[in-house]
């Protein structure tokens, strides 16, 4: 009974937060407000971010503060929601927890990095997060190098993978060297949603959940590959090392053919024998990330409005949510810069809907 009560709960509180939504008006009074008062005057007495801009003086916040504020004010859903998912048993909330850990070890890593640097962005976990964490912020932050940073996470998951970057011969931790450690950590979040796939799901929710795990995977690989081959103009052999592609709907045989496109054009016609190829040409784009967005955009909606499972349905909103949240990144750097709506526009993804 306890489990149906918490499965309605996140299914309905799920919508009724997606209930709230930016709308289209919205939108448009954000992008033709003048400055970033403005907006964050127009946030607190308009939508439903009163409450996360509750004592927020619009003439003193500044932009860092009020992103930090929206982005918490997301935290704080996340935690609501997760707090539900956690009475079911399904244990998916553990991919936030992952997910916040490994940005944590990659901020360290990057900064471990970079020659010279001598200034720390210590990752802030959310609250709700930090409490499930195995990580030590203050150690991770005390880490000076590899070898250090691998003793900090002693214990963890995290150790096994860092060790063995620190035994590999002739391995460097510069820049790209942290892209490896990267995928080697994002590969390990994925391995562990499909062992919770099998373990805690069965029939048709095992099916929608596995499917949009691998579908997160992929749509990532898809961006990273592609930038790579714009950037650098990667082939197989670098891309192998640097990516997280053990958890897909494409087989290896579709993998290792995007990555031996010869370039980004070539890139974006060889999706075309992919699982996703109705999807990418279904519309026009000019950017593949931008393509990604828009299309991710549109499934996780429809799954928001008409699946019947839980934690499907939670990490469908989250995205949702995620998306309005760089929306709003985005009117508030627009803003600031003086764009006008019509420069700014194009950059949002899901207004109206």
């Amino acid at each position: 009974m306890g489990n149906t009560q918490a499965s309605n709960s996140i299914l309905a509180k799920s919508r009724a937060l997606y209930g709230r939504r930016l709308t289209g008006q919205d939108y448009q009074q954000l992008m033709n407000c003048r400055d970033l008062p403005e907006v964050i005057t127009y946030l607190k007495s308009r939508t439903a971010y009163a409450r996360a801009l509750e004592g927020a003086d619009p003439t003193r916040v500044r932009r860092a503060e009020l992103e930090v504020r929206l982005r918490q004010n997301l935290f704080d859903q996340y935690a609501a929601l997760c707090r539900y998912e956690m009475n079911i048993g399904h244990d998916f909330y553990r991919y936030f927890i992952l997910k916040a850990e490994v940005r944590a070890l990659s901020n360290r890593l990057q900064e471990l990095a970079a020659p010279g640097s001598e200034t720390l962005r210590l990752y802030q976990m959310p609250e709700f997060i930090r409490r499930h964490s195995k990580l030590d912020a203050a150690a991770l932050a005390a880490a000076r190098d590899l070898a250090s940073l691998t003793a900090v996470v002693e214990g963890t998951v995290y150790h096994p993978i860092l060790m063995s970057f620190c035994e590999k011969a002739g391995f460097v931790l510069d820049k790209d060297g942290v892209l490896q450690v990267q995928a080697a950590l994002d590969q390990l979040i994925y391995n562990t949603m499909e062992e919770l796939v099998a373990k805690k799901l069965h029939g048709a929710a095992k099916k929608d959940m596995d499917y949009l795990l691998r579908r997160k995977s992929d749509l990532a690989a898809i961006v990273y590959m592609y930038r790579l081959k714009q950037m650098t103009g990667a082939d197989r052999a670098y891309l192998l090392p640097r990516l997280a592609v053990g958890y897909s709907n494409m087989s290896q045989k579709q993998l290792l053919y995007l990555m031996d496109a010869a370039d980004c054009e070539d890139f974006v016609h060889r999706l075309a024998r992919t699982p996703y190829a109705r999807e990418f040409f279904g519309s026009s784009f000019t950017r593949v990330e931008d393509a990604v967005q828009r299309l991710d955009y549109r499934w996780h909606l429809k799954k928001l409005r008409f699946s019947t499972d839980p934690s499907v349905v939670l990490f469908c909103y989250i995205f949702l949510a995620e998306n309005e949240l760089t929306n709003l990144t985005h009117i508030i750097e627009g803003v600031r810069y003086h764009l006008p709506p019509e420069k700014i526009a194009p950059l949002l993804v899901g207004v109206g809907d």
